[in-house]
């Protein structure tokens, strides 16, 4: 039987040194799922010709203003603590804005650049 695994497409949004309750400092790394946001729901009457017409219109102008054109939510997906010793182990270290996928497969999860 194939083992089916999941996929997660994040951002590091955030690095940070922070101490734990030992007053060891830590590596804290925030990744986060970008996602779009839902277009605008607008109600139009049933068969009604104008609104078939505007709609286009409507959706264009939408789009093109600076506001909503940006319009992604941040997910938490995951957030990961290393030591400064397993941090300075790390031949490549993430950056922040850098895209990362991580795996879930059976009881193992990997965590690899783009």
């Amino acid at each position: 039987m194939k083992m089916k695994s999941v996929k997660i497409r994040a951002v590091l949004v955030g690095k940070s040194l922070i101490k734990n309750p030992w007053g060891e400092k830590v590596v804290k790394l925030e990744f986060v799922e970008e996602r779009e946001l839902p277009n605008p729901v607008v109600i139009q009457p049933a068969g009604s010709e104008l609104a078939k017409e505007i709609m286009p219109i409507i959706n264009q102008i939408m789009k093109s203003m600076p506001v909503l054109s940006h319009g992604k939510a941040s997910i938490p997906r995951l957030t990961l603590y290393l030591t400064e010793e397993e941090w300075d182990r790390l031949i490549e270290k993430p950056e922040i804005g850098e895209e990362i996928l991580i795996e879930i497969k059976g009881k193992s999860i990997s965590i690899s650049k783009n």
